[in-house]
Order: structure tokens, then C-alpha cells, then sequence
């Protein structure tokens, strides 16, 4: 499987509007543009997911007002067939297919890991100085970073578009795990997929990442919020799984419509949580970097509850079914992990 390769698309050939943009591209994609000094090079990537489509709708943006880089730019669009998939923009994945981000490390056998062997391999080849990929969050989320590496670098990347980053250990194929001190890459969730201000988010980074001299060194009076080794709350695909705002008797889980607006938000010891099943708490396991299961250790089972046993912070907690199963419910950190980055 390879990526189509366009070098300096011409913004009078590009569609008006992003849906016919995509239907131009109709398969993985890598734009090459030339900016106006080519000895570095930076690298973007966006619709890894296919109901993720802010950074595309900024990439979009960007192309039909034909500015120049300062620095040779590389826009890796993979996941098309999946965001053309009727509804557009409601499908993360072809169904039977791995998930895109979790292929970028061997076996690449598969449709999505040849995809990801290829962007791997053109990585290689133009070397870019760093890469930032673009993703949204399913449920209601503010934007926030993800990095494996906890250094300048990294931090830099991430506040140019917000002030909030995770330093996960949790190793799962994804493409942010690629990178080293020489190369940093970081994952940013500019926000919910259907919150216009994660599109605003999305493009206003992106100007910030295309056109500054220096990406890599954070600013002076940067104040960042770093939360570390979080675990992530895995369910049984065959859990049943409702969302709504009373416990339903045929649910293994019932999670609370209001429970997404905890997204980085104040949860104390004994919030509630969402409502179990007779078999809930069997359908599922909180995850650390190990794969040891922390589930007494952030929450407490009480009756046909659950409640948080320490103050923890959440983050992408999705109401939707099917990611919840397929990937997770939701994250969360220790608040004791919590530290300010004030420089």
C-alpha cells in the first residue's frame, strides 16, 4: 500500500468546500509543500481518525488562501476512505479495520498497517525537525496535548495550541510514540468534533506552526498545566453500555449524560461516577502502562456505583458507544501527578 504524493498543490485546483477536498484525495495522501526556506523541514498530520476533521478543515483552510511556509511543510491525510463514509465524519475506522492510530508499530500486514509503514518510511526519507498530529476528542472536551517525552521541545509543540499535556507510559501503537529528543512528536486534541471552537483552535495553531521561526523552545511566561502516567478505563466488547440519566435495568454500565463535562474537570474523592450492572464491574478494567488493572486504586464499587477514590483528573470521556468498547471509555490521571510548568 502506498500514499499518493502531491508536491505544491495549486490552490486554484483546490475544492471549495472540504468534503469535495477530500473526494479530490481519495485515498492516503501526503502534500509536500515547498516553503520559503527548504533547508528544514516540519510535518503534520490530521484524519489519522475519520470523524476527527478539525486539523483537515485548517489544512483546507490554509491551501485555499495559498500562503507559503516559512519551512518545507509535509500534511499527511490518511484516513479518507473512512471520513468519506457516509455519514461523513461520523467514522473512525473502516469497520473491520484497526484503528489507524494504533498501527504505527509492527505487525503491518494489514491495509492500515501498510498505511502506516509507508508514512513511516516517507518520514524518514524528508526529515522533518518535528510533527504534530492533529486529532479532536468524541465527547465535550477543552484541547489539551499528548507526549511520551516530558522536555522544552515537546512542551513548545503542544502550547501552540494549548496549555494543558498529558506524559503518558501507555504504549499503543499510536503515531506520537515515534518520537525521539532528535525528533519530537506530539499528539493535540484541539477539542470535541463537533465544537466549532476546536476548528478555530485547529487553525490558529496551525498558523502559529507554519510560519514561526523557532516551534521547539517554549516562550517566556509560559505557564502549562503536565499531567502524568494516566490509565485508561477499558471495557469487554460485549459490555452493554447506555447513556442516560437514571440506571437502566438491562446495562452492564450506565454512564451519566453529564458525565463528559467532568473533562478536565474537579473530581474529588466520592464523586459519582456512572451506575453498575450486576456484571459491570466484571466488563472492565482500568489500564496503567503495565496493563495492570488500577481500578481500586482510582475508584470505589459501592452498591450498584461507582465513585473516585482519590481527587483525579479526567479526559476524554466519550459518549460514544461503540468507542468506548472498541477503545475506551475514558482516561484519568492522578491529581497528585499534577504539576505547573512556569517558566
Amino acid at each position: 500500500m502506498s500514499l499518493t504524493i502531491v508536491h505544491n498543490p495549486n490552490r486554484d485546483e483546490i475544492a471549495r468546500t472540504v468534503q469535495d477536498f477530500l473526494r479530490q484525495l481519495a485515498e492516503p495522501t501526503l502534500l509536500v509543500v515547498d516553503g520559503r526556506d527548504n533547508s528544514r523541514c516540519r510535518a503534520f498530520s490530521t484524519l489519522l481518525h475519520g470523524n476527527e476533521p478539525s486539523g483537515l478543515r485548517a489544512v483546507h483552510g490554509w491551501l485555499r488562501r495559498g500562503e507559503l511556509p516559512r519551512y518545507r511543510l509535509l500534511i499527511f491525510i490518511l484516513s479518507i476512505s473512512a471520513a468519506l463514509q457516509e455519514p461523513m465524519f461520523t467514522h473512525r475506522q473502516l469497520s473491520g479495520e484497526r484503528d489507524m492510530n494504533r498501527c504505527f508499530r509492527p505487525p503491518f500486514g494489514d491495509r492500515p498497517g501498510a498505511v502506516a509503514r509507508k508514512m513511516l518510511e516517507l518520514l524518514d526519507d524528508y526529515h522533518p525537525e518535528c510533527l504534530i498530529d492533529m486529532h479532536n476528542t468524541s465527547g465535550l472536551n477543552p484541547a489539551f496535548g499528548v507526549a511520551t517525552h516530558e522536555d522544552p521541545a515537546h512542551e513548545a509543540l503542544v502550547a501552540l495550541f494549548t496549555r494543558r499535556l498529558i506524559i503518558t507510559d501507555i504504549r499503543l501503537g499510536a503515531l506520537m510514540e515515534i518520537s525521539r529528543p532528535d525528533f519530537p512528536v506530539v499528539t493535540v486534541e484541539c477539542g470535541g468534533n463537533r465544537d466549532p471552537a476546536a476548528d478555530r483552535i485547529a487553525a490558529q495553531g496551525l498558523e502559529q506552526f507554519l510560519h514561526r521561526e523557532q516551534v521547539l523552545q517554549p516562550d517566556a511566561g509560559l505557564h502549562m498545566d503536565l499531567y502524568h502516567h494516566p490509565v485508561r478505563l477499558e471495557l469487554d466488547r460485549e459490555t452493554v453500555i447506555r447513556f442516560a440519566d437514571e440506571p437502566d435495568p438491562e446495562a452492564d454500565i450506565t454512564v451519566p449524560r453529564h458525565l463528559e463535562r467532568y473533562n478536565f474537570g474537579q473530581v474529588g474523592t466520592g464523586t459519582f461516577l456512572f451506575w453498575l450492572g450486576p456484571h459491570g464491574r466484571a466488563r472492565m478494567r482500568l489500564r496503567d502502562a503495565s496493563g495492570k488493572d488500577m481500578l481500586p486504586r482510582y475508584f470505589n464499587c459501592i452498591g450498584h456505583c461507582l465513585y473516585a477514590a482519590q481527587p483525579i483528573k479526567l479526559f476524554m470521556v466519550t459518549d460514544n458507544p461503540v468507542i468506548a468498547r472498541s477503545d475506551c471509555l475514558l482516561y484519568a490521571a492522578p491529581e497528585s501527578g499534577h504539576t505547573l510548568l512556569d517558566i
